[in-house]
């Protein structure tokens, strides 16, 4: 089929992993990137800019990410007598609708014929979309890499650092443990959790997860009462030959098991307790990292993903 994207040109975003998922299934693909353009060239000519491309293209399936540099008329002429999916992956900001964007996403999404969201699939149902879970996923092409020291730590975290609560959780791991944390908005405390200063990507990325003893993943407060939201960094770190010790929310822990593919905490006590115990167990540590690699690889990357987008199917959890 030809399958026209709408969203991030970025390589490790989900539009551009879901196209290099879509090529490597024979499918032919058009990315239209509508945010950059309006940056680029203005919102009026990017509405142009982009009905010229979806045109041209003559797509049979248009799949839809946010499209915040596109009006909602623009988006439906694209749309219109052809089958289309949306997937979004910010679900926790389903109680935000006043902010424009999130009110824009809204509005978006009850154009598409199946509106894929990675958690909290309920209260998306409420506010009137045709809302399906949809698990985030990662490249299959991210891969573990060789060890190197400057990316060494008992423990990291990679993430934004926007959230105080994931920082009070990472400071009392930082009391017991060695601790390194990547990405962007740590500033606050840089010397308590010995900020790498910068966002990693690509072999960085990679190489914290494979370097490090154990990754550790923290939902944003905004995302308490979820059951079965996660962010791609999950899927991702794992796929990087990452031990993950993640927040056990139960459909989570339905999804990747304790002890197999990774391991799972329920609040700081037991966080803290764990990490403990996978340092001191560094066999069953490395057996874990490997099968849950295995195991992600299989199951939950952009390649099993696309027949979902493309049939409105539900997700089948493999473990169920």
């Amino acid at each position: 089929m030809r399958i026209l994207i709408i969203g991030s040109n970025h390589t490790w975003r989900m539009e551009k992993g879901t196209e290099r998922a879509l090529k490597r299934a024979g499918h032919k693909t058009l990315l239209i990137d509508d945010r950059r353009a309006a940056r680029l060239i203005g919102r009026k000519l990017t509405q142009k800019w982009a009905l010229s491309k979806a045109s041209r293209f003559k797509p049979d399936f248009v799949i839809l990410s946010k499209c915040l540099g596109l009006n909602l008329e623009t988006v439906q002429t694209i749309i219109d007598g052809k089958p289309n999916s949306m997937w979004y992956q910010d679900p926790q900001w389903y109680k935000s609708t006043y902010r424009p964007d999130v009110a824009h996403i809204v509005a978006v999404g009850k154009l598409s014929q199946t509106f894929f969201v990675s958690g909290f699939e309920a209260q998306w149902k409420a506010l009137g979309l045709r809302a399906k879970f949809l698990p985030a996923a990662g490249d299959r092409d991210i891969r573990p890499v060789p060890q190197k020291k400057r990316f060494h730590s008992d423990v990291a975290f990679i993430g934004t650092g926007y959230d105080p609560a994931r920082a009070q959780l990472l400071l009392k791991v930082a009391k017991k443990y060695d601790i390194k944390v990547w990405g962007k908005g740590w500033e606050e405390w840089r010397k308590q959790l010995n900020w790498g200063g910068r966002p990693v990507e690509g072999k960085d990325f990679a190489a914290v997860c494979s370097s490090s003893n154990i990754s550790l993943g923290i939902n944003p407060d905004r995302a308490k009462g979820g059951s079965n939201y996660t962010s791609d960094r999950t899927w991702m770190v794992i796929l990087a030959g990452g031990f993950y010790l993640g927040h056990g929310t139960p459909g989570l822990t339905e999804m990747l098991r304790e002890g197999d593919h990774c391991a799972w905490y329920k609040d700081t006590d037991s966080c803290l307790a764990k990490i403990g115990y996978y340092l001191e167990n560094s066999a069953a540590r490395e057996r874990i990292r490997r099968e849950g690699q295995v195991f992600v690889r299989e199951h939950h990357t952009f390649d099993q993903r696309i027949h979902n987008l493309l049939s409105g199917e539900a997700f089948v959890n493999p473990l169920s």
